[in-house]
């Protein structure tokens, strides 16, 4: 069915051109699982759910395979990273995955997911409860098992396609 008139859907580029406009937290998404034990990837589309009960969800590219280890799995972690962190980001970003360098940051977390030890400003730890098809993505979601957060490292921020920190008004 072909959308005409105000419900037309827009055009791909004028959608990625304004949600290149909104900041968006990084977050290194890790799942127990695949070739090397542990598969992450970066992901700039983890968010809170509920907080009753407290969940989170990730909206991960189908391409990735991610989502359907996450369900096999039964578990991920959310590691939203630290500003100094950028090159992580691009590891995990990078078709090669060529990971060894952060090899030693990966840890298992408090319920024994895999999560990164440091670099990051907040850690969350779920359980896979749904995976919803949305597009070109499916829709990681999971209740949050344990949290942990560094207050006093800034996030790092992606935005017009840069990597980024947030400065706070001084007021």
């Amino acid at each position: 069915m072909t959308h005409t008139g105000p419900d037309r859907l827009v055009e791909t580029a004028r959608f990625r051109a304004a949600f290149r406009q909104v900041p968006a937290p990084v977050a290194i998404i890790l799942v127990p699982g695949g070739p090397a034990g542990v598969t992450g990837l970066t992901c700039t589309s983890a968010t809170s759910l509920s907080g009753e009960p407290p969940m989170a969800m990730v909206a991960i590219d189908k391409k990735t395979g991610l989502a359907t280890l996450a369900e096999q799995a039964g578990r991920f972690s959310i590691n939203y990273l630290a500003a100094d962190r950028a090159t992580w980001a691009q590891a995990f970003a990078a078709r090669s995955r060529n990971l060894d360098e952060l090899a030693a940051a990966v840890i298992a977390g408090h319920t024994t997911v895999p999560t990164l030890a440091t670099g990051t400003t907040a850690v969350l730890e779920c359980r896979t409860t749904t995976v919803h098809q949305g597009g070109d993505h499916f829709i990681l979601c999971g209740e949050v098992l344990h949290a942990r957060a560094q207050t006093d490292a800034p996030p790092l921020l992606y935005l017009g396609g840069r990597y980024g920190s947030f400065q706070p008004d001084p007021r």
